[in-house]
């Protein structure tokens, strides 16, 4: 049996820059509760379980515990894969900080440590992005949790992509032509914010229509199914399909944020016209 406690001493002592935050991944609230007396007493500790018992037990010894959506023991060794989401999670609820180092304790299904740097993982850029375009990083965090959702579960077992634009509305539309009748017309403000995770299984159904789904920069749907309208003389980069084109295109004349979810495994977001930032998802 591993001796967490000792874990998670040795990498506190043994690191040569501080902590700013610890994430622990549990569904034992004993091995929690076992973990807290070697952290300092500033530094965060925010555990993610899978199971209501032990959110509202550590809440009672006072330990900041959120659930997740699905049980941990299912997720087996894919729970490695969400650690950055839950990540981008934190800074989206400015719970870690921009650039932040943390301490992942994981205690489920597996015991270890990792020490992981946000800025690293590109979470830096999507603080600043979301800066630059005035939109709340909780926002941004959620379109690529949405985009990765897509990305990963596919449609009856086959890849997809998506394409999701963020900015002026009354821009956008003006750049595009609607494809299909809107579904997303007649419902109300909170059942179209990409905010609420509830939404995202509805949003997914959405995406896979062809043409866009537009968003206000505060995270509010207002049409899907949007074709976006290309200027004649912009052209394909090298390797770069139709919906990374659109992508780019809407981005640049609507002054805002794009993000393009491809069927073979990424998701690109760009900014005005501009690549900045991709990451991989299979």
């Amino acid at each position: 049996m591993s001796d967490l406690p000792r874990m998670v001493s040795v990498a506190l002592e043994s690191s040569k820059f501080a902590f700013d935050a610890v994430l622990m991944v549990s569904n034992d609230s004993r091995k929690v509760r076992s973990i807290v007396p070697v952290l300092p007493k500033n530094l965060p500790l925010r555990v993610m379980t899978s199971l209501n018992r032990v959110r509202d037990a550590l809440i009672e010894h006072q330990i900041d515990a959120q659930v997740l959506e699905e049980g941990l023991s299912s997720k087996g060794l894919s729970v490695l894969n969400e650690l950055y989401d839950m990540v981008l999670q934190g800074m989206g609820e400015r719970w870690v900080a921009k650039g932040g180092r943390l301490l992942i304790v994981m205690a489920e299904p597996i015991d270890g440590v990792l020490v992981v740097d946000s800025a690293m993982l590109g979470a830096g850029r999507l603080a600043s992005i979301a800066e630059e375009q005035s939109i709340e990083l909780d926002v941004l965090m959620r379109m690529i949790e949405l985009s990765r959702a897509v990305g990963t579960r596919g449609r009856e077992g086959s890849a997809v992509g998506a394409l999701f634009a963020i900015g002026n509305i009354q821009k956008m539309r003006g750049h595009s032509t609607s494809m299909v009748l809107n579904p997303f017309k007649g419902h109300s403000v909170s059942k179209r914010d990409v905010r609420i995770r509830e939404n995202h299984e509805t949003m997914a159904e959405f995406a896979w229509l062809d043409g866009a789904i537009l968003f206000n920069r505060e995270g509010i749907a207002s049409d899907a199914g949007r074709y976006i309208q290309v200027p004649a003389g912009l052209s394909p980069k090298s390797g770069e399909g139709g919906r990374h084109l659109a992508a780019r295109a809407i981005s640049q004349l609507s002054d805002g944020v794009a993000i393009a979810v491809s069927s073979t495994g990424s998701i690109v977001l760009y900014a005005n016209g501009r690549e900045r930032y991709r990451v991989r998802i299979r």
